[in-house]
C-alpha cells in the first residue's frame, strides 16, 4: 500500500472544514471522467464544506453555550409526525430532544424521528456575526449511563438528554476502561485550546481516569525541590488564535481517483489511487483520512484508514497532499456482499495533534476527531461508476 503526505505553500491563513455523512458532493463532472485509452480510468470530485459527522449529534462543533453550529443537514419537522433533512445552516439548541422510545430514552434506532430544536438560522455571508462565532467541542460523558444511545453528548449536567448516536470506538483497548465506563466527563474546549497530552504551558493537567484538571506540580526552578513547584514549566508552544465559523468554511478540498493495476486475466483494474489536495486548513496541524465503505451505513461499521498511517500535517498555509492506493476499492455493488466498495471520504481534524493509528477516535464521534469533510453523493451515495476486481 502506498502512502505520502506533502506540505505545499507558505503564509498564515487559519481555515477549516468539517464533514456529514449526508453531505451532497460537489461534482466536477457529473459522470465519471474517462482519459486515454484502454486501461486508464478516472474521476474527480470536490469535497463540501460543513460541520457534521452523523446526524446525532447535530455537529461536532458548538458555540460557548454548547449550542450546536450545524452547516449541512437539517432535520425538520415537515408536517406533525414527519421529520425531513434539509441543507441548511443553522444553530441547533443543546436542548433539542432526540429520538425517544415508549419509556422517554433515547432511541437511535430511526435517526430521523425527531427534529432539530433551532434556535436560528446561520447567515453565512462573509462578514455575519454568525461567521465570526468561535467554535468549541462539544462537552462529553459518561460513556454509560441510564440514557440511550452513545457515550452522553453534552455532558451529563449540561442537557436533558443525549444527543449522540454513535456507539464507542472501534479501540476498545484506548477507552474507557471499567472505572471510566460510568464516570468519566470532560467539559467543552474552545479549538485553539483543546488539552495536548504532555504539553507544558498551558498549568493544567487532566485525570485519565475522571477527565478532571489538575495541577500538575511540575514547575522546576529556585525552591521548587525534587517534588517541583505549582504549574508547569512553560517550553511548549500552540497556536491560540480563536478558531471561527469563518475559517472553518474557508478550507478547500479536492480528490482524483485512477484506476491501477489492470489484470490482463481479470480484464480489469484491482487497485485505484486517491489523490487529495487540500488548502486553507488549520496550518501546522494533524489530520487523518478515512474511507467510507458500504457497510459503515448498511451494517453500522466504522470507516477505515487509507492506509497506516492515514494522516497528513498541514504546512504554514494549511495546504497539504495525500495520496493512497486500496485494492480493489469499488467491487460491483452486486457481488459486494461484504459491503466493501468505497463510497465516501471522511477527514478528521485533530485538534489534540494525536492520531490513533487504525482507530478514528477514542471517545467517540463528535468530541476529539473533529470531522472535516465527508463526501457522500446525493441520492446515489456514491463516489463514481468506476469498478475494481480482486486481482487473481
Amino acid at each position: 500500500m502506498y502512502r505520502k503526505a506533502k506540505a505545499l505553500g507558505t503564509g498564515a491563513i487559519v481555515a477549516l472544514i468539517a464533514s456529514t455523512i449526508v453531505a451532497q458532493l460537489a461534482h466536477a463532472n457529473d459522470d465519471d471522467s474517462w482519459h486515454g485509452a484502454g486501461n486508464t480510468a478516472q474521476a474527480t470530485r470536490t469535497l463540501i464544506n460543513t460541520t457534521q459527522g452523523p446526524l446525532w449529534p447535530p455537529s461536532t462543533v458548538t458555540d460557548k453555550d454548547g449550542n450546536f453550529v450545524v452547516v449541512g443537514s437539517i432535520l425538520t419537522q415537515a408536517r406533525p409526525g414527519v421529520v425531513t433533512s434539509v441543507t441548511g445552516a443553522a444553530l441547533v439548541s443543546k436542548d433539542t430532544v432526540p429520538p425517544l422510545d415508549a419509556n422517554g430514552r433515547e432511541d437511535f434506532s430511526n435517526p430521523m424521528a425527531a427534529p432539530y430544536k433551532i434556535l436560528h438560522k446561520l447567515n453565512l455571508s462573509p462578514g455575519s456575526s454568525d461567521m465570526n462565532t468561535v467554535l468549541y467541542t462539544p462537552s462529553y460523558g459518561p460513556p454509560k449511563g441510564n440514557f440511550g444511545g452513545g457515550p452522553r453528548i453534552p455532558m451529563q449536567g449540561d442537557s436533558r438528554y443525549n444527543l449522540n448516536m454513535v456507539p464507542f470506538s472501534p479501540c476498545p483497548e484506548l477507552f474507557p476502561s471499567s472505572s471510566q465506563v460510568f464516570t468519566y466527563t470532560r467539559k467543552a474546549f474552545p479549538l485553539q485550546n483543546y488539552p495536548i497530552l504532555g504539553f507544558q504551558g498551558d498549568q493544567v493537567a487532566y485525570d485519565v481516569d475522571t477527565g478532571a484538571p489538575f495541577d500538575p506540580m511540575t514547575k522546576s526552578g529556585t525552591g521548587c525541590g525534587a517534588g517541583g513547584c505549582p504549574g508547569e514549566n512553560v517550553i511548549d508552544f500552540r497556536s491560540r488564535a480563536p478558531i471561527t465559523l469563518g475559517h472553518w468554511l474557508q478550507a478547500t478540498g479536492a480528490m482524483h481517483i485512477t484506476l491501477t493495476r489492470f489484470d490482463e486475466k481479470e480484464g480489469a483494474f484491482t487497485a485505484a489511487r486517491f489523490d487529495f489536495k487540500f488548502k486553507h486548513l488549520i496550518p501546522k496541524t494533524v489530520y487523518t483520512l478515512w474511507a467510507i465503505r458500504q457497510n459503515v451505513l448498511s451494517q453500522g461499521r466504522v470507516p477505515g484508514p487509507f492506509g497506516i498511517p492515514s494522516l497528513f500535517v498541514t504546512d504554514d498555509s494549511g495546504d497539504a497532499e495525500f495520496s493512497a492506493e486500496l485494492p480493489n476499492p469499488f467491487p460491483d455493488r452486486a457481488t459486494d456482499d461484504a459491503g466493501l466498495r468505497v463510497i465516501g471520504v471522511e477527514v478528521s481534524y485533530h485538534p489534540d495533534q494525536q492520531n490513533w493509528g487504525a482507530c478514528g477516535e477514542r471517545w467517540g464521534v463528535g468530541y476529539r476527531a473533529l470531522h472535516w469533510y465527508d463526501l457522500l453523493p446525493d441520492g446515489t451515495r456514491d463516489l463514481s461508476k468506476l469498478l475494481t476486481k480482486s486481482s487473481s
